[in-house]
């Protein structure tokens, strides 16, 4: 596509130059108005050459949709059901990444206490305040989790729920 404009382009600043020789070339006669009417008609059909081109390589279907998505683009409605979507799918995403960042966190920092393999479930609120904690503890240990997690992250231990793993 890129190659497609380049050489559209460059063919005009041709068709210019020469043109402007031309002209310089030519002298004052009265077939300079008509010269100058087959510069002007070469010139459009250089300009609109990459339009007809697309023309006959696309198919009428294609063309059609590409007019219909036109006049729609011109339409100043806006579809703000699928912008609302958008924002949901986002804001849910940030969610998910909120709450694994914060898992991988708390994962990380109890292993650097104990040897017992953990996992970490959150639940979180809209405003991103943790309401929960779950934490599967896999064989025994002395640590106090609950304190620290509490320290750690100033939450409330009644937001933590530790649970024995098999």
């Amino acid at each position: 596509m890129l190659d497609i404009f380049k050489n559209w382009i460059s063919s005009i600043l041709a068709i210019g130059i020469l043109f402007t020789v031309i002209r310089m070339i030519l002298p004052n006669t009265n077939f300079k108005k008509y010269i100058y009417s087959l510069i002007g008609i070469v010139t459009v059909i250089v300009i609109i050459g990459p339009v007809i081109s697309a023309i006959k390589s696309t198919d009428i279907d294609n063309m059609k949709n590409i007019i219909l998505n036109a006049t729609n683009l011109g339409s100043s409605e806006v579809n703000y059901t699928n912008l609302s979507n958008y924002e949901n799918v986002n804001e849910n995403n940030v969610k998910k990444n909120f709450i694994s960042s914060m898992e991988n966190d708390i994962k990380e920092k109890l292993s650097k206490n104990i040897d017992n393999n953990v996992d970490v479930n959150i639940e979180i609120t809209d405003t991103y305040n943790i309401e929960k904690i779950n934490i599967t503890l896999y064989g025994d240990t002395s640590f106090d989790i609950l304190s620290f997690i509490s320290k750690e992250y100033d939450i409330e231990k009644d937001k933590i729920n530790l649970q024995k793993g098999g």
